[in-house]
């Protein structure tokens, strides 16, 4: 695992999760302004994406697996005030872990999360393509891949270069490593979501076709203190298309403290 943190006196730790096939370095914005305030700041790859290794077995890129990293991190850099901020599956990853927190009794040691671009409650992202067809056809499908990606995912009005630069980056991705990942992705069932009582605000773009708003919408409705927020001519990378809006949406948080 492959990860970033800031050093810092600060009594306040912000965690940075990243979603499948992304990397820390989507926070780069985010942790460059959050850095200059001095405030400690952790953020990590998943195995297989970005600085990380590969590895050999397809069960280390469980969803199972995934929450444990996680956890780990937390256990070792949570402070006396901690804010999470997810993106797309890290938002799954995130509310399993706060489920876990939940369940021992701890969901306090979290002051509040930030979800960026989630997927609907029960999505089930095996239903896709890449979980769906083999290994030598998806090589031969990429190209096509990226390009249905890149339509989903970002708003018509983003910025070509960063655009350019985001798809670059996934080449790097292994279709091996995004074929085990997506047949073994963490879900979280309504149990689960009705037990996070802290703060939660859900930011959706309306240009997101991969995660659209109505699937944010119906994560809101089944958590009990909810905030959606839906901005206009963005897409499914916020913390790049918008970065000054989620550090506004964060920086609300850290002045609570």
């Amino acid at each position: 695992m492959a990860l970033n943190v800031g050093n810092s006196a600060d009594k306040l730790s912000i965690f940075l999760c990243h979603g499948a096939g992304g990397s820390k370095n989507q926070w780069r914005y985010i942790w460059r302004a959050l850095a200059q305030q001095g405030r400690h700041l952790i953020a990590w790859d998943f195995p297989g994406h970005g600085a990380s290794p590969d590895f050999r077995k397809a069960t280390d890129y469980a969803g199972d697996a995934l929450v444990e990293d996680f956890a780990a991190l937390f256990e070792r850099h949570k402070r006396a005030r901690n804010v999470i901020v997810a993106h797309s599956y890290g938002t799954v990853i995130t509310l399993n872990l706060l489920g876990r927190l939940a369940a021992g009794g701890r969901l306090q040691e979290v002051d509040a999360v930030i979800l960026l671009g989630p997927p609907p409650p029960g999505a089930n992202l095996s239903k896709g393509p890449i979980a769906r067809h083999r290994l030598l056809l998806l090589h031969l499908m990429r190209p096509w891949l990226s390009r249905g990606f890149k339509a989903l995912a970002w708003s018509p009005k983003a910025d070509p270069a960063l655009v350019a630069y985001e798809q670059r980056a996934t080449r790097r991705n292994k279709l091996s490593m995004m074929k085990a990942l997506v047949t073994q992705a963490a879900r979280v069932d309504a149990q689960t979501l009705a037990s996070l009582t802290l703060p939660i605000t859900i930011i959706a773009g309306a240009d997101d076709r991969l995660t659209p708003p109505q699937g944010a919408q119906a994560l809101a409705d089944q958590l009990p203190r909810a905030e959606l927020l839906v901005w206009d001519g963005v897409g499914h990378q916020l913390m790049l298309e918008k970065p000054d809006g989620v550090l506004a949406v964060i920086e609300r948080y850290l002045q609570l403290g």
